[in-house]
């Protein structure tokens, strides 16, 4: 069955429409925060950044400006100031799940939390496609599409482990019986449902989405996902108990030289081939 999802209205703004509005309205903190988005998604770390503050001043208690500070401050490596925001989130609010593991991630630079990442991808959903296949020209699920098509693979119950938007369901469609599809973040699931093209789609984070399911598939692609795992032991011993003999696991990694992994400052594992062909091994993969 589907997860139910909360599908966003689509947001038609601009970077010029909304400075626009922000020349009428100087204080429409809405339109920084959206602001801030777009300038997020287009490289512009710093820009966002300053807006964020400037909606601050607006609302000095906008937890969700106050996380967005924190999250892009420990992307940027500053754990200082990203520890201070994270620490006022809590003052505002306690309990707070967000701040605590952005927190968390502080102390263990080598792990990225699953909030982290729903709130990334979150923030990307609207703008996802257009940012890669445009600016970044992602081609990843082609990629892996190419080493399908080499394998033969053919008429085969797929799940797309990670599967964003859908930009590689649509890579792996021509080679799937069935197609599935699980994410962390809901606003990436809500754009994927829009394509029509998976069976299932569920929130949830990956690796424990394979270890309580009761369903195996013929093929599992991990596309663009791992290079948010560190070690990949776990999430390829997770992939290999729903795949039964004869069953493949594809994806992609972003490749280290030196072998081995490391987390980059761009918030993104690289991985050793090494590293690659041990976690492989230890699976009976």
């Amino acid at each position: 069955m589907e997860n139910d999802f909360f599908a966003m209205p689509e947001r038609p703004e601009t970077v010029e429409s909304l400075r626009e509005r922000l020349l009428i309205s100087p204080q429409d903190s809405d339109a920084m925060r959206s602001l801030a988005v777009l300038l997020e998604a287009s490289g512009d770390l710093p820009g966002a950044i300053d807006l964020h503050q400037r909606a601050l001043r607006v609302d000095p208690y906008l937890v969700s400006a106050l996380l967005d500070l924190g999250r892009l401050w420990a992307q940027l490596g500053d754990a200082t100031r990203a520890k201070s925001w994270f620490e006022r989130v809590l003052s505002i609010d306690p309990d707070n799940d967000v701040a605590v593991d952005g927190l968390a991630a502080l102390d263990r630079p080598d792990a990225l939390t699953a909030d982290y990442i729903r709130t990334l991808f979150d923030q990307y959903a609207d703008r996802f496609d257009s940012d890669l296949t445009g600016t970044l020209k992602y081609r990843a699920p082609q990629a892996v599409a190419a080493l399908l098509a080499r394998c033969r693979v053919d008429n085969a119950d797929t799940l797309d482990l990670g599967c964003g938007t859908g930009l590689s369901g649509v890579a792996l469609l021509p080679f799937a019986k069935t197609l599935d599809g699980v994410d962390l973040s809901p606003l990436m699931i809500a754009k994927a449902k829009v394509r029509g093209i998976y069976g299932a789609l569920v929130v949830g984070e990956v690796q424990t989405f394979l270890e309580t399911s009761t369903r195996n598939w013929d093929l599992i692609a991990a596309v663009d996902v791992l290079n948010y795992i560190g070690d990949l032991k776990p999430i390829f011993a997770a992939a290999a108990a729903r795949l039964p003999p004869g069953s493949l696991y594809a994806g992609t990694v972003e490749k280290r030289e030196e072998g081995g992994v490391t987390l980059t400052e761009k918030r993104r594992h690289l991985h050793g081939e090494d590293h690659v062909r041990a976690a492989a091994s230890a699976a009976g993969l």
